[in-house]
């Protein structure tokens, strides 16, 4: 049984991770840099849920619902995960652009999630499988851990820190620590407001509502980002020099070249950002403002410009074929099981 809780709450949180990477519209996140954000997650957790445990188990601490919703919960697990990204992402180079906060308060968030199922896993599967074991029926067990796995794989942490993310990247990008502040309030209120919630019928609508209050503030904060914006210019620019070459009757090849390039300026966003930046400022000085020949040493040097700049969004994208996406699922899946694994044995 222990074997196929960790299994399966890893496979579930990996997904999770991965998911969300591919998400990730603009600049990549450096995938080590992920792991570890993930890794680090997962220990404070253990630690902060043995600090709980042995505090409530020798003190025998009641308090009233509303309190454990927003204080226990909500105060003290949203401190942890605000701990985490401030002390191991805040000073990260890669973290160049707001909405890199929702990725890294993510990656964050499904660490504490997965820790924090292997509870749940164990006190809603556990009856299940003595019964199993009694009976030789073992349907409930594969049921209930089946449920758990499903049930949780997304949680309520997910939803909720996508909105801290939003507060993270501003007050990154502004250099304005304060506005962390506000952030780390609303998120306590919605994670109290999410296990009250939790008890009622009306679940199911919040987390609806929920999703798409999140889904609209990652697509407004993407868009107004420096790397959407950069791309969404350079394609404008690519526009008119397609029409204004169409205008000239410049050579057919030339044209079709162009709008490969307008095609291929997506393949950009899979870089990194110190080459994304790298790349944008080397195509912004090659594309010239006008399709009037460029001169190069007395040659006409709009094809030659043309067929460098192609080459570099070719050549330098990050490989994010199934292989590489077959690696990056194994690096958030063996570190996993092998640190749940010893941390079930801390227990």
């Amino acid at each position: 049984m222990l074997g196929d809780i960790i299994i399966a709450n890893v496979l579930a949180s990996a997904f999770l991770v991965l998911f969300i990477y591919i998400f990730d519209f603009n600049e990549k996140e450096p995938p080590w840099t992920l792991v570890r954000l993930y890794i680090f997650s997962i220990l404070l957790t253990f630690c902060f849920g043995k600090l709980k445990g042995i505090l409530f188990s020798h003190y025998q601490w009641e308090f009233l619902p509303w309190f454990s919703n927003f204080v226990i919960a909500g105060f003290f697990e949203e401190l942890l995960k605000f701990l985490v990204v401030m002390i191991f992402a805040w000073r990260l180079k890669s973290f160049n652009d707001e909405s890199d906060g929702i990725v890294y308060y993510l990656f964050v968030a499904a660490g504490f999630t997965v820790l924090e199922n292997l509870g749940y896993s164990f006190h809603f599967v556990l009856r299940p499988y003595i019964y199993g074991l009694q009976t030789g029926e073992m349907g409930f067990y594969k049921q209930a851990l089946q449920q758990i796995v499903i049930l949780r794989a997304v949680s309520g942490h997910i939803f909720i820190n996508v909105v801290s993310g939003v507060f993270l990247g501003l007050a990154k990008r502004k250099s304005k620590i304060w506005i962390l502040l506000p952030g780390f309030i609303l998120s306590v209120l919605l994670h109290g407001l999410w296990n009250t919630m939790a008890m009622t019928k009306y679940m199911g609508w919040f987390a609806l509502a929920f999703l798409i209050m999140d889904g609209v503030l990652f697509i407004l904060l993407v868009r107004h980002s420096f790397y959407f914006k950069f791309i969404r210019r350079l394609k404008r620019r690519l526009k008119d020099l397609i029409r204004e070459a169409e205008n000239f009757k410049i050579d057919e090849d030339v044209i079709i070249l162009m709008t490969g390039i307008k095609n291929s300026l997506n393949a950009l966003r899979q870089l990194e950002g110190d080459q994304l930046k790298s790349q944008a400022r080397t195509i912004t000085e090659l594309l010239p403002p006008r399709v009037d020949k460029v001169w190069i040493e007395g040659k006409d040097g709009l094809i030659e410009r043309l067929i460098k700049v192609n080459g570099m969004l070719g050549r330098d994208k990050i490989k994010t074929g199934k292989y590489f996406y077959f690696g990056l699922f194994l690096r958030f899946c063996i570190p996993g099981f092998i640190l749940l694994t010893i941390l079930i044995v801390l227990m």
